[in-house]
């Protein structure tokens, strides 16, 4: 019995553990802009995404001297698929390229929007969509989307479960 309920106890403590969320990356490729440039930032969503679930994030340039402003909100929106169940959404992005110009064509005023939406099956997930600079389209490149590796739990946090496993199923033991 002792050894049913210290495993029992490891058990509980090792799925209350699991992840409750997702965390993913979204990167924009602005090399259109600037060689090599990316606008990227991490968005959370529950461990279960379901239809309709929003994240907020805030986004940052890899060159924000280019850039104003240096950061950028943007909510991700998890919407019914087209061949996936999921389609990931991302609201308009309006920032200064500092060195464009506004004549012959405007690269100093960017507007940001999506087409093409990156597609995924389920979450985590790694996936590619499409976006514009306005419309008719200045540029067009593309985003991804991709899982950010969890944290591993600490060797602390562990030892510390165990331990308290332990002195709980001793207590109770003794009780019984």
């Amino acid at each position: 019995m002792k050894i049913f309920l210290s495993c029992a106890l490891v058990a509980a403590t090792a799925s209350l553990m699991q992840a409750a969320s997702i965390t993913e990356m979204i990167t924009f490729n602005l090399s259109a802009l600037h060689a090599g440039s990316t606008l990227s930032g991490t968005f959370t969503l529950n461990s279960t995404p379901s239809i309709g679930d929003t994240a907020s994030a805030t986004l940052t340039f890899s060159d924000p001297a280019d850039y104003s402003p240096i950061s950028l909100p943007v909510t991700i929106t998890i919407q019914t698929g087209t061949g996936n169940p999921y389609t990931v959404l991302f609201s308009e992005l309006i920032f200064t390229n500092l060195s464009g110009v506004t004549t012959p064509i405007n690269t100093k005023n960017v507007d940001l929007t999506g087409f093409g939406f990156a597609q995924c099956a389920s979450f985590p997930c790694t996936a590619t969509g499409q976006f514009q600079d306005r419309s008719p389209d200045v540029f067009n490149s593309t985003y991804t989307i991709s899982p950010v590796a969890a944290p591993e739990p600490s060797s602390i946090l562990l030892f510390g479960s165990f331990l308290a496993g332990g002195i709980f199923t001793r207590r109770f033991i003794r009780r019984v």
